[in-house]
């Protein structure tokens, strides 16, 4: 998931986006419900009302899906996390949370979240199908019923042990409070979800190679599982060998800065070519505007290099410009320090530095040649 995300706008203050692949599913769906769902639960529906019905379903379904984060989003909030963002994908969609439960029992109530709210959604609808009377149109009931029932199956899909979905979270917070070992409970949940992941690869090529063409769907979110939950273990490893390093501890000061007042073509040759580093602060008069990179100057016309300014294409968000306070940990966390690999670090005396994770992975490295836990090379996104 390293593409942008296309941002819809905020809900109950959390920013909602999508991710392109988005559109992919959607289609696929409303080409599936139209072509076959719909034609035989409507006799007699008109081709166009009947991929119509099918956009409606998908979206409803996806609807139902960015509830079921929220819930997760909310109960986080309610403890102290930070949430960044809330993205619809290819399949499904995810909660980004900036930090860690710090009890088993938060990361137990942020699990449940999800599930509960998927269950009051199916809830409704499966009342709604039983309360609906025997001259209602049969378009109506066929929404009706395909929105309890994907919601009933999406519900016990999520609560499989399988980490890091969310029964494999309950998983591993039960073994949490009982270890009282965050890493060990989360290697644990992990092996269990890799094993899981294999089961769904190995079920999905079994149904596949006798004609059913679900069956690799089934292997995509096996290979899925797998990957998450590997990556979730790792994030928990870098994040235990960096817990309560500073930015400032870890970062290259004084760093090179770019005026705001230069053109994108003098950035381009001043200071691209000649540092070759990736992205630079841009400074106005003291002050860090956001990191000029080098992808932002590949989306500027050449014709319009020498009128444009770097302070026009530098990116402001917050997280690029960090305290030196800052936790390196919760960096990690941030999707635009993963996405552009480095942040401006302000020091207290008004200095100007920059973390990268160049910088992070040659502490994780100096770390476990001094004898501390090892822990997996980070990268950008």
């Amino acid at each position: 998931m390293g593409m942008r995300s296309i941002r819809l706008g905020r809900l109950a203050g959390i920013p909602i986006g999508v991710q392109p692949l988005w559109l992919v599913i959607v289609a696929l769906i409303t080409l599936s419900l139209g072509a076959a769902y719909y034609p035989d639960e409507a006799p007699g529906i008109a081709p166009a009302a009947a991929y119509a019905l099918g956009l409606l379903s998908a979206l409803l379904l996806f609807g139902s899906i960015l509830l079921h984060e929220l819930g997760h989003a909310l109960v986080a909030r309610r403890h102290g996390v930070e949430i960044e963002e809330i993205d619809l994908w290819l399949l499904g969609g995810v909660a980004r949370m900036s930090g860690y439960p710090q009890r088993a029992l938060d990361e137990l109530h942020f699990a449940i979240a999800g599930p509960a709210v998927t269950l009051v959604i199916a809830g409704v609808f499966g009342a709604i199908a039983l309360a609906l009377p025997g001259s209602a149109p049969q378009w109506l009931e066929a929404v009706v019923v395909y929105q309890a029932t994907v919601n009933a199956v999406i519900l016990v899909f999520n609560l499989l042990p399988a980490f890091p979905l969310d029964g494999g979270r309950v998983t591993r917070a039960l073994l949490w409070r009982h270890r009282d070992d965050i890493s060990s409970a989360t290697e644990t949940a992990a092996k269990i979800g890799r094993g899981f992941g294999y089961g769904m690869i190995g079920l999905g090529i079994f149904s596949f190679a006798t004609g059913g063409f679900g069956g690799l769907w089934l292997a995509l979110i096996g290979l899925f599982v797998i990957v998450a939950a590997k990556a979730e273990e790792n994030g928990l490893r870098v994040r235990l060998a960096l817990g309560g390093r500073s930015a400032g501890r870890l970062m290259s000061c004084p760093a090179v800065t770019i005026p705001a007042a230069t053109t994108v073509e003098d950035a381009l040759q001043l200071y691209f070519l000649a540092a070759k580093h990736p992205a630079f602060p841009v400074v106005d008069g003291g002050r860090v505007l956001g990191l000029a990179e080098l992808g932002a100057i590949e989306r500027v016309p050449p014709q319009r290099r020498g009128c444009l300014t770097v302070a026009a294409i530098a990116d402001p968000d917050p997280d690029l410009v960090v305290r030196e306070d800052q936790d390196v940990a919760e960096m990690l966390e941030h999707p635009a320090f993963l996405r552009i690999g480095r942040a401006a670090v302000l020091t207290a005396d008004g200095r100007i530095g920059v973390l990268s994770i160049t910088d992070v992975n040659r502490v994780l490295r100096a770390l476990e040649l001094a004898g501390g836990p090892s822990a997996p090379t980070v990268r950008a996104a």
